[in-house]
């Protein structure tokens, strides 16, 4: 997807970031409300046709994957930074455990593994530099072409990164439905989840059963619905 003149990093045909570019946050305030509520262009509609371009034909699975996680993560930024969700979240002073879906906590974690119970909003913080920090990293998203992914890429990475980002949108829904939000931020957090529940069908990723799937049922219904009319068409 591509938000305002956040340029697509990769200069070429290959849709991977081997050649890697990092984020840059302070990007995705570089448009006020007013300039991307007169453009609803920013957000595209999800279909089946844009979750299947997402992987050139000569890529294998491992490499359509790593794709995804980047763009996944990318949209999920765009929908806390780019209208200063982060700057209200915050003004609402939530303190550790605060912020949450009703009944649901969901912890960050240390060097050691052990639970950290931090803010809703600052547990997205903490999820997004997680995901970025896996992509970064060239022991499981190597540079050289010419080298392999790990083994276990889906099992281990791709789909414990979709389980939080999955949680990313819960917190995110959860505040909207609970503070007045413009139109276009309300358009630009369904847009961006439903990218992202037809790119989870497509590859399997996501427990659909999960607490969280089930907190945003009425969110995953849309989607869900319109990616099995689409597939049933195409037989």
């Amino acid at each position: 997807m591509s938000f305002g003149n956040f340029d697509d990093p990769w200069p070429d045909d290959r849709r991977f970031p081997r050649r890697k570019h990092k984020r840059n946050r302070n990007e995705f305030r570089t448009y006020s409300k007013e300039e991307r509520s007169k453009d609803l262009s920013f957000y595209e509609p999800f279909s089946l046709e844009t979750v299947e371009m997402d992987c050139a034909d000569d890529e294998d699975k491992a490499e359509a994957l790593a794709c995804l996680l980047y763009e996944s993560v990318n949209d999920a930024s765009a929908s806390f930074f780019a209208y200063d969700i982060e700057t209200e979240m915050r003004s609402k002073g939530f303190g550790p455990g605060e912020g949450f879906p009703e009944g649901m906590i969901y912890y960050a974690w240390d060097l050691r593994n052990a639970k950290v119970e931090m803010s809703a909003v600052d547990y997205i913080r903490f999820i997004l530099d997680w995901v970025e920090d896996m992509l970064e990293d060239i022991r499981i998203f190597p540079e050289d072409l010419e080298s392999e992914f790990p083994p276990n890429l889906e099992r281990d990475v791709i789909k414990p990164a979709f389980e939080r980002i999955l949680h990313v949108y819960a917190i995110l829904f959860h505040y909207q439905t609970r503070n007045p939000v413009e139109r276009i931020e309300r358009y630009a957090l369904e847009s961006t989840f439903g990218h992202f529940i037809y790119a989870s069908l497509y590859w399997g990723l996501l427990d659909f059963n999960s607490e969280t799937a089930k907190y945003l049922q009425e969110q995953i219904d849309f989607p869900r619905e319109t990616y099995v009319r689409e597939l049933n068409n195409k037989k």
